[in-house]
């Protein structure tokens, strides 16, 4: 049985750990304990940072700080960089002690005033209540004849002398005398010196921690530090500088800052890390400089102070072409840019209103997108509608009246929600052939679906209006019927996409979100696509079974039960997080899978929590489900590398992922059985998720989900010709 923490105890050594992560902009446990051993090599310095981490934490709970914050060791990294200082450069007294609580103290309101201010304008306070508390301190403390600075470090010669009796000192400088490049040891010097350490041993196992991490962290440390010993080498800089401590960390910090944490990490991030090295070396030696009438340490001013102005930077430009900023932070840049490739593909056009086609049934597109015939130059983006039979004619017998025609007095249907805004009624039909050019347009309806989006549909035929001016209409509903007025030589449809509410408007380039394309008789589903000239299209016949079936509101719960098992069912309960996405969270797994239905499909687009858990197999099986029971279709798309992979494949595909893909993760679901396809009461589809590398299939994965009139039934995952099945029961809503 599976050991669990109490919830209290795994809450406060949540805020411990995260504390020492944040330093490297982590949440990794391992990482933390890493970090937590290397402030030990000086004891009194691992007191001082633990001490400052847990006082601050308890703090913060009771003045009710945010909770969330405070677990992340959002409020405790400032600490411990604040402890490991005072430890550094003072002696254990008494005032001493109260210096110290005192210090934690001020620097929570530095902490909570600097983080309301830097808030509001989406900008980052890094370590700022850290240098602020310090530098008051280091002010105040020159006037206390009480505090006594520490000799230990100020005598470095006496101190190894004595220290290199110890056991522990030796084995924690055992590697500074090894034959090691001196950029390696520069670097692992430097990563020690951030917690005030100088032991190669110590900064190897910080740069290991960082590895095991993230593979794009660990590189673009590398990178920055690269940078900042080549940039000081040019510019006549001593690089042993880089080993004090706080100095070289400037670089480090800003590379995984601008690098992989606050932008999605790309080969441009990189090349920002090379071009802004130089840039923050002329910040360093000017805050050393600046601080040094004050006698006060600039220690990560300069890195602070780049990184804002670069997040405000982007902050202000219109257009983030080439970085992009993080929107959901996963403290994981891994996860972050798979995330992020994945979600780029899958939903580029999700902030597009979802249009449908005006129409029923199966219609041609007689004239596209800058037809030459009357759709041109301004006009150029919009469709015409006929409808045609199996010999490509758009009329029965003689064609000679507009009743022979296919298309006339069909219906014509909302293609997004709004309200109607014109409607023009009084033209009558034309003779077949002849045309209206002085009321070219004809009978005219001006949908306005509100955020400067209108559409058009003409032609239509005189009194078939069922919709008055102000009127809501939805998605779907029968507005008029197709006419033959204005400049229509035959029935047909006009439509078009608007920015303005008036009558003949300038077109506007608009994909329609979903529709089923003919091809030799077998559908092709397009999705947010222009549909093309000759096309024989329909909208989505979605299957109220599925619609419905996967339709999951928040406060339902959901029981999955193993087939022919006596365990206990799992629960899944529906809840919306603070970004107003719905997910599903297994309480026993701590899982969550988010998801979105949107009338036409179902989508699973994120997953956090356990990749054993039954709910992380319901991620893969439903990660996009057309609600429509077209067997002829195969729904295919791309998961984030990050949920379906070889874990050490993945690894090296991390370190290269910033710049190329050469593993792939796919996904593809198929209808298998439908009883009925225009009113089904059973569906059943299967669905297979596939790791590729090179196009090379090796590993998959594939399941079954079955629908019925009480909903989704039952799901079964497949592997090695062995099928476990779940039954699934609506618990309560």
């Amino acid at each position: 049985m599976r050991w669990k923490l109490n919830p209290q105890v795994k809450y406060w050594r949540d805020t411990i750990l995260n504390s020492y992560a944040q330093i490297f902009f982590s949440l990794n446990k391992t990482l933390a304990i890493i970090i937590i051993l290397v402030t030990f090599i000086s004891p009194f310095l691992g007191i001082c940072g633990l001490f400052a981490v847990v006082l601050t934490n308890l703090i913060a709970k009771l003045f009710n700080f945010n909770n969330t914050l405070i677990r992340e060791g959002m409020y405790g990294f400032n600490a411990l960089l604040l402890g490991l200082v005072l430890g550094f450069e003072y002696k254990l007294n008494l005032p001493f002690v109260i210096i110290f609580v005192s210090a934690i103290f001020l620097l929570l309101f530095f902490t909570s005033i600097v983080q309301q201010i830097f808030v509001k304008y989406r900008l980052p306070y890094l370590t700022i209540p850290f240098l602020l508390t310090y530098w008051f301190i280091y002010l105040a403390a020159g006037s206390f004849s009480f505090m006594e600075m520490q000799e230990n470090y100020i005598y470095v010669a006496n101190y190894k002398a004595t220290e290199s009796l110890s056991p522990y000192y030796t084995f924690a400088h055992s590697m500074d005398d090894w034959q090691i490049p001196l950029f390696f040891k520069s670097y692992f010097k430097t990563l020690s010196a951030t917690f005030f350490q100088n032991s190669v041993l110590a900064g190897t196992l910080l740069a290991l921690g960082l590895l095991y991490f993230s593979r794009i962290a660990f590189s673009l440390t590398l990178l920055g530090f690269g940078s900042a010993f080549v940039t000081f080498k040019i510019l006549g800089l001593d690089t042993a500088l880089l080993t004090e401590y706080l100095v070289g960390s400037n670089f480090i910090f800003l590379a995984i800052a601008v690098g992989c944490f606050y932008v999605v990490p790309n080969k441009w991030t990189y090349l920002a890390v090379i071009l802004l090295t130089p840039a923050l070396a002329i910040l360093y030696i000017g805050f050393q400089k600046f601080f040094f009438t004050f006698q006060l340490k600039s220690f990560t001013t300069a890195f602070v102070a780049l990184t804002i102005l670069f997040i405000a930077f982007l902050n202000n430009r219109w257009i983030n072409k080439y970085i992009q900023q993080v929107i959901i932070q996963y403290y994981s840049p891994e996860k972050t840019i798979y995330k992020h490739l994945s979600s780029t593909k899958r939903f580029a056009q999700s902030h597009l209103a979802k249009l449908q086609l005006p129409i029923w049934g199966k219609w041609k597109v007689s004239q596209g997108y800058k037809g030459k015939i009357t759709h041109l130059g301004d006009w150029s983006s919009a469709l015409d509608f006929v409808i045609t039979n199996e010999q490509d004619k758009t009329y029965k017998g003689d064609g000679f009246v507009v009743q022979d025609y296919f298309a006339y007095n069909k219906p014509v249907v909302a293609p997004l929600d709004g309200y109607v805004k014109e409607i023009f009624n009084n033209v009558e039909d034309n003779l077949i052939s002849g045309v209206n050019t002085q009321e070219n347009w004809g009978n005219t309806l001006i949908l306005d679906h509100k955020n400067g989006l209108f559409t058009q549909l003409s032609h239509l035929k005189k009194d078939s209006f069922k919709v008055q001016v102000g009127d809501f209409v939805s998605k779907g509903q029968i507005v008029a019927t197709c006419g033959n007025t204005g400049r229509s030589p035959e029935p047909h449809l006009h439509f078009q996409v608007q920015l303005t509410p008036q009558k003949g408007s300038k077109t506007l380039e608009y994909p329609i979100s979903y529709f089923i394309e003919m091809k030799e008789d077998k559908p092709y589903l397009k999705v947010f696509e222009i549909p093309k000239e000759n096309a024989v299209i329909g909208n989505v016949e979605v299957a109220e079974l599925l619609k419905k079936s996967l339709q999951f509101l928040p406060g339902m719960s959901i029981k999955m039960s193993e087939e022919g098992s006596e365990k206990e069912g799992l629960i899944w309960t529906v809840y919306t997080d603070a970004y107003n996405r719905t997910y599903f969270y297994c309480h026993k797994t701590n899982s969550s899978v988010w998801f979105v239905n949107d009338g036409v499909m179902f989508y699973c687009y994120d997953f956090e929590g356990d990749k054993n858990s039954l709910l992380f197999n319901f991620y893969l099986a439903t990660y996009r489900l057309l609600l429509a029971p077209y067997r002829e279709i195969d729904v295919k798309d791309s998961y984030p590398l990050v949920h379906f992979n070889n874990r050490i494949l993945l690894a090296i595909q991390d370190f290269v992922a910033p710049f190329v893909l050469f593993t792939e993760a796919t996904f593809e679901a198929q209808v298998i059985q439908c009883d009925n396809f225009f009113s089904p009461k059973q569906i059943t589809i299967q669905t297979k998720a596939t790791a590729k590398i090179f196009n090379q299939k090796f590993d998959k994965k594939e399941f079954e989900i079955q629908f019925t009139q009480n909903g989704l039934s039952k799901f079964s995952i497949i592997s090695n010709e062995n099928k476990i099945n779940y039954i699934c029961e609506i618990v309560s809503y």
